[in-house]
């Protein structure tokens, strides 16, 4: 049976999002290409529209972010602004990973996926809470507190979020987060290594809310990196039709 999928919403990196108060921090199968095709149709309801349009504004009892921006230019330019001057250190740090890595992240991300990162400039919020992708004129929200290590891997995933926006067409097994960890890891380790990302790996495993980040990952380790990159090419082939 053919189950249909449609266009994607703003995606949450972590979904415990419930409040906006400031949060602690946190303990912080191949098919073939005729198959994929037959599998993906314009039409349905993909799962995380559902989550999103629920999600979507939980920012919207913040103040707007009160503290002073910071520029970060690069092949994507970055404004990182604090929710409040107490938050000001922690966009620093933002700011000068965007300087001296992030042209690589996005050159990364687009030799690993065959597209291209079409926006020109990202807002950011720097806050204590759960980090997420924001889409077109949303922010970014980036959370604080995390060390230095997972700021750049959450700067990678947020980003991918936004970068697979362009993809409307999805396989309707696949939700937001198994079409992104089809070359999240493999981003991650061209860049900093395998142990770094199995770190990672390891780190979002461990976040607990709306979304089985542990499952999803132990399902895209079970394919090989050919089989990721076979099952992304196959979705990128779909929209490109």
């Amino acid at each position: 049976m053919v189950v249909g999928f449609s266009k994607r919403a703003g995606a949450l990196e972590d979904v415990r999002d419930r409040a906006p108060e400031r949060l602690p921090p946190p303990t912080d199968w191949p098919s073939t290409a005729s198959n994929e095709q037959q599998a993906m149709t314009r039409s349905g309801v993909f799962v995380c529209v559902a989550i999103c349009g629920v999600f979507a504004d939980c920012r919207s009892g913040l103040p707007s972010p009160s503290g002073v921006p910071v520029l970060a230019e690069g092949r994507v330019s970055m404004t990182f602004t604090p929710q409040d001057q107490t938050f000001a250190e922690a966009a620093e740090a933002y700011r000068r990973l965007w300087v001296d890595e992030g042209s690589k992240m996005i050159e990364a991300m687009e030799r690993g996926t065959g597209l291209t990162y079409l926006e020109k400039h990202v807002n950011a919020v720097i806050f204590e809470g759960p980090s997420s992708s924001g889409s077109g004129d949303r922010p970014m929200y980036l959370r604080a507190s995390y060390p230095s290590d997972v700021k750049r891997a959450a700067l990678v995933h947020e980003h991918g979020h936004r970068l697979i926006a362009q993809l409307t067409v999805r396989p309707s097994e696949l939700d937001e987060h198994r079409v992104l960890f089809l070359f999240l890891y493999d981003v991650w380790t061209s860049l900093w290594g395998k142990d770094f990302a199995d770190q990672q790996v390891a780190i979002e495993s461990d976040r607990r809310g709306l979304y089985d980040y542990e499952t999803a990952w132990k399902w895209a380790l079970s394919l090989s990196k050919d089989q990721r990159a076979s099952r992304f090419t196959a979705i990128v082939n779909a929209n490109r039709r």
